[in-house]
């Protein structure tokens, strides 16, 4: 068994080759070809395109956020939300424009990350 105990985390920020805005990130236990992490994001920040070879899930902790798939309608995220994205879905996710958003994020396999999201992605289909 093996535990990420919270009192041990430590958090790095958010690169700029992958988020905008002000983002924290405390990785925790890497298994297989999966890992988990705890993503914070400030009030309007939010990941850049990218997609997960083995899917991704995210669960909403605290806050609201918005997450998109690229060319479909974006969603809103609240605390307690689940949300699964299929393997090689491009999409983002982050905060909202007046609310910072926690969430859990479950990772199958190594990201690819693309270009950072315009502000007219953001809030295309919001």
């Amino acid at each position: 068994m093996e535990i990420a105990r919270a009192a041990d985390a430590s958090y790095e920020h958010g690169d700029t080759g992958r988020f905008t805005g002000e983002v924290s990130l405390r990785g925790t236990i890497v298994a297989d070809e999966a890992n988990v992490g705890v993503v914070s994001f400030a009030a309007g920040a939010r990941t850049h395109w990218h997609q997960h070879s083995g899917g991704q899930f995210l669960y909403a902790v605290a806050g609201r956020g918005r997450v998109r798939s690229r060319g479909e309608a974006g969603h809103i995220l609240e605390a307690g939300d689940v949300i699964h994205v299929a393997p090689g879905e491009w999409h983002f996710h982050g905060g909202t424009p007046d609310s910072p958003l926690v969430h859990v994020a479950v990772n199958g396999g190594d990201p690819e990350w693309g270009d950072p999201v315009t502000d007219d992605e953001y809030n295309e289909g919001f």
